[in-house]
């Protein structure tokens, strides 16, 4: 089976925060206090190269009604790449910031799914004109 990658967008359904790693990451990451924690009111973008194998790790960390979209598949890891860079200054107004260091994360708030999803879709058509 060919691996599917690209560009996904993943929401989870509970109204109760919960950590954004599985407890194997969650132990590596350290300090609890450090772990940013979301909630449905909270979307991530991200770029993967096993959508199936990315889904499974949201499903383990949120449980089996989390939202997974495979927007865009992009099967250059170099485009997938430099993509996924342009997206994070697209999105910047919306993203989270790291607990531990204050650097800009993938998980956003105040932004839908479906207007993420519309950008996403829009900015690669651009993308895809300038290269």
């Amino acid at each position: 089976m060919i691996k599917k990658s690209g560009i996904y967008l993943v929401q989870p359904a509970q109204l109760q925060l919960k950590i954004i790693y599985n407890q194997r990451d969650a132990e590596r990451a350290g300090d609890p206090k450090t772990i940013l924690k979301v909630n449905k009111e909270n979307i991530k973008f991200g770029q993967s190269n096993d959508f199936v194998k990315r889904y499974d790790e949201f499903v383990e960390i949120f449980g089996n009604d989390v939202k997974f979209l495979e927007v865009i598949s992009i099967q250059d890891v170099k485009k997938l790449t430099k993509f996924k860079k342009h997206l994070k200054n697209i999105f910047n107004q919306y993203c989270l910031n790291s607990l531990k260091d204050g650097r800009k994360m993938d998980w956003m708030k105040e932004i839908s799914l479906e207007k993420a999803k519309k950008i996403i879709l829009e900015e690669h058509k651009k993308f895809n004109e300038n290269l």
